[in-house]
């Protein structure tokens, strides 16, 4: 079931069959999202620069995501070293945000064939998402999706923070 409900959203947001080839501005989510993070031990906002051929991101504190699927991959220690990261664990108190370039590619890193593009590790994450001709944005974190309401007028912020006990996400108005 959660296939086919997938498989609409994809359809809908040009994630296969791309309404957004018309519009280049629409294909990247930088034109519409902008990435804030805090590292382990700081309490500044950093502003991640999205890379311009993402269009989906994926957040995570699971070391496996879709049915036992590792899209973070085993990283070398050089790289690692180069890109600040530290092997991805998941009591390691970090939150790993990778990216998707479309559908395709989307596939082939759930196919284990490539890895997916590598954004940051994180605390902290925080989302400034700008609605424009949008009411929602289709979130997803640890495999769980939800649409995120969006403010046509100004910036909706999404906030996620990894806590040492455990929580549920509710709605504001239960």
């Amino acid at each position: 079931m959660h296939q086919l409900i997938y498989a609409g959203y994809s359809c809908t947001q040009g994630w296969f069959c791309t309404p957004c080839t018309a519009s280049p501005q629409l294909r990247g989510l930088r034109n519409i999202l902008r990435l804030y993070i805090k590292r382990a031990n700081c309490s500044e906002w950093e502003q991640i620069q999205m890379p311009s051929s993402v269009r989906s991101l994926v957040v995570l504190n699971l070391y496996n995501y879709g049915s036992g699927r590792h899209p973070w991959g085993d990283l070398k220690p050089d790289y690692l070293e180069k890109k600040g990261f530290v092997e991805a664990h998941s009591d390691d108190g970090l939150i790993e945000i990778f990216g998707l370039k479309e559908g395709w590619h989307a596939s082939f890193v759930m196919a284990e064939l490539i890895k997916a593009k590598h954004i940051a590790q994180a605390a902290a994450i925080k989302f400034e998402m700008r609605g424009g001709e949008w009411d929602r944005a289709y979130v997803q974190m640890d495999g769980e999706p939800w649409k995120q309401p969006l403010i046509q007028d100004q910036s909706t912020i999404l906030e996620i923070n990894k806590v040492p006990y455990h929580s549920r996400m509710i709605n504001g108005d239960s």
